[in-house]
């Protein structure tokens, strides 16, 4: 494992991969936007400082930029709020970087595609439709004219197993459990993927050494229908409680690319069998269900 900052500690993927370098490094480098939270410094990347955080001085090799506002909805109403973040304030801090000698990592987004076709490889051609895409698209253009130490890491959809997480499925199981009606797009398609296997697959590219762009995920493609629908097999639910629907029905989602899905970078398809498997997911996630219910 390579000592290396995490720049937005406090969201879902940059904790777990946080905890994960502190495991080895105690001292490991970890940053959340503006508020106080214990073990992490505060760090605005609007207006980036990276010197305040004497990752050199402490024998850091690398830095992960995870902080981002990804809510899609809140940045196609608020762009210039969303740009200058995830754009202009993303790419200051990769400038400042350059200057140093550790390599950056950033992480980006299948909604960087228009989702008409999916499976999409690294090298398939880029073509937003929504504003937080476009973002993303034009830091994985400007990067490379910045710097030649970086990675872009592409991800798809990212979800966890442990109880009450609120992730993909685990959100579904609440509801379904509760006796509750979910609509769920039959018609939106991406590659759901475990965050401990994104935090494995991030590990080996810096361990080989890995830049350019790489998608990373497990390289089978779900709608969310389908997976509810397994989910409901599992916890023996009734059918009834699932409303497939076509995604731009959905209040909010109107704008939404449909198929996301990405193909995993030809380096890490050796990885892929161990990853772990949707149908392995809904069952270790209906038996944490079953057994705090009981």
């Amino acid at each position: 494992m390579i000592k290396t900052a995490v720049i937005g500690a406090s969201g879902y993927i940059g904790s777990h991969l946080f905890r994960k370098y502190r495991t080895k490094f105690p001292d490991c480098v970890g940053t959340n936007f503006l508020q106080m939270k214990e073990g992490l410094i505060p760090f605005d990347l609007r207006e980036p400082k990276v010197e305040d955080l004497k990752l050199e001085e402490t024998q850091h090799k690398a830095v992960i930029i995870s902080s981002a506002k990804s809510n899609i909805a809140w940045c196609e109403a608020n762009p210039k709020e969303s740009y200058q973040l995830n754009v202009r304030g993303t790419l200051q801090l990769v400038k400042q970087l350059e200057k140093l000698s550790l390599h950056i990592l950033f992480l980006s987004s299948d909604y960087v595609f228009d989702g008409q076709t999916g499976s999409y490889s690294d090298q398939a051609p880029i073509n937003p439709i929504t504003e937080y895409g476009r973002q993303k698209a034009e830091v994985e253009r400007e990067l490379p004219n910045l710097t030649n130490k970086y990675t872009i890491i592409r991800l798809s959809k990212i979800y966890g197993t442990k109880w009450k997480d609120n992730t993909l499925i685990d959100a579904f199981a609440s509801n379904l459990l509760k006796g509750e009606k979910i609509m769920v797009a039959t018609d939106q398609f991406f590659s759901p993927t475990h965050i401990n296997d994104i935090a494995s697959m991030i590990f080996y590219t810096q361990e080989q050494g890995l830049k350019g762009l790489l998608n990373v995920c497990k390289s089978n493609p779900y709608s969310r229908y389908q997976i509810a629908l397994k989910l409901v097999e599992e916890l023996k639910v009734s059918s009834s409680l699932l409303e497939g629907v076509p995604l731009h029905s959905i209040s909010g989602m109107e704008i939404c690319p449909l198929n996301t899905s990405i193909v995993c970078s030809p380096c890490l398809q050796q990885m892929q069998p161990s990853l772990l498997s949707i149908d392995k997911a809904i069952k270790e996630i209906a038996s944490n269900w079953n057994h705090y219910q009981l």
